[in-house]
C-alpha cells in the first residue's frame, strides 16, 4: 500500500462521493419543497418545453372560457327578451282577433287596437332593452355575436342577431307605421281576418327566432363543457410530466441521508490513513 500526504486519493474519492450525495440531496429537497420534478428547463429541457406549450394552450382556453361566459350572458338575455315578446304577441293576437268582430262599434274595436298597440310598444321596448355588456341581438341593427370557443383564435361560434324590432323582418305588428306609437291614430280601418293571418305568420317567425337563439345557447353550453374537460385533461397531463411523486422523493431522501452518514464515516476512515505515516517516524 502506498501512502502520500500530497495526493490522498482515498480522501479525494470520499469527498467527491459526499459532494455527489449532497448535490442529489439538494435536488430531492427542492422537488419536495416545490412539488415539481421539472421546475425549470435545467431539470429537463424537453419536458419543460412540452409543459410550457400545454400551459400556453390552457391559458388560451381560459380566455375562450371567459368569452363563452360573456356570450352566454348575451344570448340568455336575448332569449329572455324574445320569450317575453312572444308572450306579448299571444296577448296581441287575442286583441286583434277580438277587434275583427264586425258587431263591434268603432269605439270598441279602436279600444281593442289601443291595447294591441300598447302591448306592441312593450314588445318593442323589450327588444331595445335586451342588452348584456352593451351587446344586443334583438334590436334593430344588432350585430351577430362571435364567441371564441377554443385555444385557436380561429375557433369561433357565431350566434346570429335576430331583429325583433317592429318591421325588422321578424316581428311585424302589421300597422301603417312601426311601433312604438303613442295612440291608435295609425289604425284607419277595422282589422280583418287577413290581418290576423299576417300577424300569425309574424308570431311563427318570432318563435323560429327564439328556437335559433335556444340552439345557440345550447351550443355554447356544450362548447363550455368540452373546454373545461380539455383544460382538466391538459392540467393532468402537465402534472404527469412535471409533478414530483412526493412518496418516492421522501423515500429517496431517507436513503440519501443514510448514504451521507456512511459517506461521512468513509471520509473519517480515509482521513486516518495518511496518519499511519507518522508511525514510521516513532
Amino acid at each position: 500500500m502506498t501512502f502520500s500526504v500530497h495526493s490522498m486519493a482515498s480522501v479525494n474519492s470520499a469527498l467527491q462521493h459526499m459532494s455527489m450525495l449532497q448535490s442529489e440531496s439538494a435536488k430531492v429537497h427542492d422537488r419536495i419543497a416545490t412539488g415539481l420534478k421539472v421546475g425549470s428547463a435545467s431539470d429537463n429541457g424537453t419536458v419543460w418545453a412540452m409543459a410550457q406549450v400545454m400551459r400556453t394552450d390552457n391559458q388560451s382556453r381560459a380566455s375562450a372560457l371567459t368569452s363563452i361566459d360573456l356570450g352566454t350572458g348575451v344570448v340568455e338575455t336575448a332569449l329572455a327578451g324574445s320569450e317575453g315578446i312572444s308572450d306579448l304577441m299571444v296577448e296581441m293576437h287575442a286583441k286583434l282577433v277580438a277587434a275583427t268582430d264586425t258587431t263591434l262599434d268603432e269605439q270598441s274595436w279602436r279600444s281593442l287596437m289601443t291595447d294591441f298597440i300598447e302591448l306592441g310598444n312593450q314588445a318593442t321596448r323589450l327588444a331595445e332593452n335586451a342588452s348584456f355588456n352593451d351587446l344586443n341581438l334583438l334590436k334593430s341593427g344588432g350585430e351577430d355575436l362571435s364567441v371564441l370557443i377554443g385555444a385557436n383564435p380561429g375557433s369561433t361560434l357565431t350566434i346570429s342577431a335576430e331583429d325583433l324590432s317592429d318591421g325588422g323582418g321578424i316581428f311585424d305588428a302589421g300597422l301603417a307605421a312601426t311601433l312604438p306609437q303613442g295612440d291608435n291614430s295609425i289604425v284607419v280601418t277595422q282589422p280583418t281576418s287577413a290581418d290576423v293571418t299576417a300577424f300569425e305568420s309574424s308570431m311563427t317567425d318570432v318563435n323560429s327566432a327564439i328556437s335559433r337563439l335556444g340552439v345557440g345557447l345550447k351550443s355554447l353550453t356544450i362548447q363550455k363543457t368540452l373546454l373545461v374537460k380539455q383544460m382538466d385533461a391538459t392540467s393532468a397531463g402537465i402534472g404527469n410530466l412535471v409533478d414530483a411523486d412526493l412518496g418516492r422523493e421522501s423515500a429517496r431522501l431517507q436513503a440519501l441521508q443514510v448514504r451521507e452518514q456512511l459517506g461521512i464515516q468513509a471520509l473519517e476512515i480515509a482521513n486516518r490513513s495518511p496518519r499511519i505515516i507518522l508511525s514510521f517516524f516513532q
